[in-house]
């Protein structure tokens, strides 16, 4: 398995390569062609200059390394792109061109006659810590389902010259690319593994998934029914499809109410429970019915007929969680008045902004950093100063609560200015 070792393994892989096989004696660098290594003699460079992801192979696994079932990301997949130049003992000698020539000649030879079975060839010298006989190719590739391979790739002389131009402090020299195919790093994250079928069962039942057809709040018979805002301890009726005559349960949000009572016309009732998972927002409600259906159960034979017990889930409608204002009262204290409202859901810690409105201005409420837990605002309690609102002129004002924009319900009160 290839760690991200890889890439510098290859590079390895190729400097023995040539520093075994080439006939002409030379050192072999692996070093930007802008900077000059610390090597009297002459020398071949190598340098990655591009590293490109495989399209052929970008979302394949390697054959083998895991199951056919099993879930995860594939191995990274890498072309390698090297520019190979070479360079002369000296720059200034009558014959320093050609013996770069030679070099360059030397090492594509090399490359052409060895570089698609570098995984088959044994050292013939010693080379730093390569010994004869050990695999010229790096340990870290040695066990990779792909094998490298090395091709000479084209390029013009406009494509060459602006790989050079990329690098201002480096004079242009004859130079080649070769490409390296293919190069991959496998991913350390576990792989996930769905579980087998130990026990095969079909089921079926005629029954279809009931629908809820509406939702909203109970209201008294004198008032128009469809009001979706909800306040806690309201009573909200579903009319459904498809749910009469079975177990129901609803759900509101991640909340399960339980089982609701029979209905003979697909219409029930709930109470919005007082629970803190339910905060001023939306709020979804889907029903849950249970029905019996007959399986089968076995393996290649007939099977066994059987019966068990399915839930099936309704669409899903949204209600509004709305805050509930249900009290004023003023308080003088040292003749600065303050409004004490009650009523629920008024403030909770993970609110964005809660407002408090008076007519037509607003006021924002913060719970200090030093306040008790009980000290207001609290979602039962909220405080506020009167001369926080700047109110123009005496007259009546109405109250009303926002929590994350979403306005309170309640019986209508108003504040008298003087």
């Amino acid at each position: 398995m290839a760690t991200h070792e890889a890439i510098a393994a290859v590079s390895r892989t190729l400097r023995h390569l040539l520093l075994d096989r080439m006939a002409t004696a030379a050192e072999v660098t692996l070093s930007p062609p802008d900077v000059t290594p610390q090597v009297a003699d002459r020398r071949v460079n190598l340098y990655l200059y591009q590293v490109i992801e495989n399209g052929v192979l970008k979302n394949q696994d390697i054959p083998g390394r895991a199951h056919p079932g099993s879930l995860g990301r594939p191995p990274l997949s890498l072309d390698l792109r090297f520019l190979l130049s070479s360079y002369s003992a000296t720059e200034d000698a009558a014959d320093s061109d050609l013996n770069a020539q030679i070099l360059l000649g030397d090492a594509m030879a090399v490359l052409h006659e060895f570089g698609v079975h570098i995984d088959e060839l044994a050292m013939t010298r010693n080379v730093g810590s390569k010994r004869i006989g050990d695999p010229v190719i790096d340990p870290v590739l040695a066990d990779e389902f792909e094998r490298l391979k090395v091709v000479l790739h084209p390029m013009s002389i406009d494509d060459l010259s602006r790989v050079w131009s990329a690098m201002p402090q480096a004079n242009f020299r004859r130079s080649v690319v070769y490409e390296v195919t293919v190069v991959q790093i496998e991913t350390v994250s576990p792989r996930m593994r769905p579980a087998p079928v130990e026990r095969r069962s079909i089921s079926s039942s005629v029954r279809r998934a009931p629908v809820i057809l509406s939702a909203y709040v109970l209201k008294p018979p004198s008032e128009p029914i469809g009001d979706i805002r909800v306040g806690i301890g309201a009573t909200v009726v579903i009319e459904t499809e498809g749910a009469v005559g079975i177990p129901v349960s609803a759900a509101l949000a991640t909340l399960d109410s339980g089982l609701l009572p029979a209905s003979q016309n697909g219409r029930f009732e709930m109470t919005v429970p007082d629970d803190v998972k339910l905060q001023p927002g939306p709020l979804e409600l889907h029903i849950l019915v249970e029905i019996a259906t007959d399986t089968v159960t076995g393996a290649l034979d007939r099977g066994t007929s059987g019966s068990t017990t399915r839930r099936l889930r309704s669409n899903t409608v949204l209600l509004q969680l709305v805050p509930s204002l249900e009290g004023l009262t003023v308080l003088s204290p040292a003749g600065d008045r303050i409004l004490r409202l009650e009523g629920t859901r008024l403030w909770h810690r993970e609110a964005r902004i809660v407002e408090v409105v008076l007519g037509d201005r607003s006021r924002r409420i913060v719970k200090a950093a030093d306040a008790a837990p009980g000290d207001p605002p609290t979602p039962t309690r909220i405080e506020v100063p009167v001369a926080a609102f700047e109110l123009p002129s005496a007259g009546d004002y109405a109250v009303a609560v926002l929590v994350d924009g979403v306005h309170s319900i309640g019986p209508e009160l108003v504040y008298h200015h003087l």
